[in-house]
């Protein structure tokens, strides 16, 4: 009977530890399930999305033409030592506006293609500075073979950058970005 009794018991418990666990099973399981929410409706506005690229992109081409002259100064001073922190500076800063342009709230599927060709432009073209900058300190054929060939490629992606800017200059009115 004693026996009895202590399988019981035993029995008992196990059963409380099984719905106990059992039940804190569900309980984070329910807890770790997402609440549903309602779907976010963003309104769509190419006009306002385009004015808000062009308003960035005149602000940024100040910075840029700036950085740009503060490598020319360096590089006519002929300091190395003093153009190595320039164009880190230009560097990081050429990042850094590709950031803010990558963070631009922009949702018109066609104002992005243009951000994404700006950004593309913009990393490019300060790709093509740095590399022009080092070729002049350390000549060589292979360095301005590649140099040449991301000219060419820098050409093409302005070109397109243009065309596309200005299409959309056309038909959203603003005629001040087209080039």
């Amino acid at each position: 009977m004693n026996t009895l009794t202590k399988m019981t018991a035993v029995a008992f418990c196990s059963v409380f530890l099984f719905a106990c666990d059992k039940f804190d099973i569900e309980s984070l399981t329910m807890q770790s399930k997402p609440a549903p929410s309602a779907p976010v409706h963003i309104q769509v506005d190419p006009k306002a999305d385009f004015q808000k690229f062009t308003e960035f992109q005149i602000s940024q081409n100040a910075k840029v033409a700036a950085l740009n002259e503060e490598i020319t100064r360096a590089v006519q001073a002929g300091d190395l030592k003093a153009l190595e922190p320039v164009l880190l500076k230009f560097s990081t800063q050429i990042n850094d506006i590709a950031k803010e342009l990558d963070s631009l709230p922009i949702y018109s599927s066609e104002i992005i293609k243009l951000k994404v060709q700006a950004k593309d432009l913009l990393l490019k073209s300060s790709e093509l500075m740095i590399d022009n900058v080092k070729l002049q300190q350390n000549p060589s054929p292979q360095g301005v073979q590649s140099l040449v060939t991301k000219k060419e490629i820098l050409i093409k992606v302005a070109d397109e950058f243009t065309q596309l800017n200005n299409e959309l200059a056309t038909k959203y009115g603003d005629m001040t970005t087209q080039n």
